[in-house]
């Protein structure tokens, strides 16, 4: 009996299918391995590897707190630095997000989160929408704050940018998300691998090495040097490079710290790129009279070293990040903001504390108010587990 027509087509069109898909993992497969070597060879070449690892430059502060008493109270004494109940938020306006914008506009989504328009062109910067942390440990570093917009309802970016791989700053599901569509992703040299682990292309993929730069739609965009750490696993320690980001259009000038120590490079960066009319910097509590530990010897500052930061970076407005969101160091949820503030008023910095969602222009007058001051925040003095 003759195969029907209609089934040897069929046939055919299935086999062609069967056919194609295997040539799209063959071409894939190959795509990935001249990436890797490509990386390979870039990171051989790096000042800032030895060995296939970054090389660590974080300081050593002696602490007047025992190391043991600071992971007692990370891991088992952190709802007592949590707030009573979730912190308020601002939804994000959706509305006004979608037409994109000349003027530079600026959404905070909490954390180290931010999505920014400048020169009509949209930034998306280090996008976490859920936990700081793998699975398994998702109830220990959950968020204080409910993320004030979903990645659908977000417009989509232009270009992605990635200061390092820890997970509250590389989230899979996120870029998982964005992995098919018409999107361009910055990242330090070598995080890319994981990139394209979760289903990025190579070809969206742009690695940099500090100081390099590339342009957006007229925007330029420069990895900047950073004084912090990297790995997901435990086993991947310092595989991957960290960076801090200059972002320069024809309206307006930001910079982004990602995570660091202070260090000299915040001048160097200050001296050639600045001055900004914004520096995105990361803020932890100060340790006073003896009491906290030094947050430098993990890759990050105290709300001094960040003030010293900004008037490095000769920035106009200095708007804080990493704080409230997580809870990632053994201080209450809070103090960052409180050592900052006393910082500020000394030095006369202009600081610009928006709600978590909220957008600001930077047509306007950035005056923003010390929202967590105006609630009643108490401790929430309750006990963390890891269990769902």
């Amino acid at each position: 009996m003759k195969m029907s027509s209609v089934l040897k087509a069929s046939v055919i069109s299935a086999l062609g299918l069967v056919g194609y898909n295997q040539y799209q993992a063959t071409d894939n497969a190959q795509e990935r391995s001249q990436s890797a070597h490509q990386r390979a060879e870039k990171v051989a070449q790096s000042a800032q590897f030895k060995d296939g690892k970054v090389i660590s430059r974080l300081p050593s502060f002696p602490s007047e707190e025992s190391m043991s008493s600071v992971m007692w109270k990370f891991f088992f004494d952190r709802g007592a630095l949590k707030p009573s109940h979730t912190l308020p938020h601002q939804p994000v306006d959706i509305a006004a997000l979608t037409q994109k914008s000349d003027v530079m506009r600026v959404t905070w989504l909490g954390h180290s989160s931010l999505f920014i328009d400048i020169d009509q062109t949209r930034v998306l910067v280090d996008p976490v929408f859920e936990y700081a942390s793998p699975w398994v440990a998702k109830k220990l570093f959950s968020r204080n704050v409910e993320a004030p917009v979903t990645r659908e309802q977000l417009p989509m970016p232009d270009v992605i940018v990635i200061s390092h791989d820890h997970y509250d700053h590389l989230e899979e599901s996120t870029i998982r998300y964005y992995a098919n569509s018409n999107v361009q992703f910055f990242v330090p040299l070598a995080v890319g691998k994981h990139l394209e682990a979760w289903g990025v292309s190579p070809s969206q993929i742009t690695e940099f090495d500090w100081w390099e730069s590339a342009t957006v739609n007229g925007v330029e965009l420069i990895a900047t040097p950073a004084n912090h750490n990297s790995g997901r696993t435990g086993f991947d320690s310092n595989s991957t490079l960290w960076a801090s980001w200059v972002v320069k259009g024809r309206n307006g000038s930001f910079f982004y710290s990602g995570d660091t120590a202070y260090d000299s490079h915040f001048k160097q960066i200050g001296d050639k790129y600045g001055p900004f009319d914004l520096a995105f910097i990361e803020v932890a509590a100060n340790v006073k009279e003896g009491k906290g530990f030094p947050v430098e010897n993990w890759g990050h500052m105290q709300a001094k070293h960040t003030m010293q930061a900004f008037k490095d970076l000769k920035a106009e407005n200095l708007f804080p990040v990493h704080w409230s969101t997580y809870e990632l160091f053994a201080h209450r949820w809070d103090e960052p903001m409180t050592d900052l503030i006393v910082e500020a008023e000394i030095s006369g910095a202009n600081l610009v504390t928006p709600m978590v969602g909220e957008t600001l222009k930077m047509t306007d007058d950035l005056r923003t108010s010390y929202w967590w001051q105006e609630q009643d925040f108490k401790l929430a003095n309750l006990p963390i587990t890891l269990q769902n």
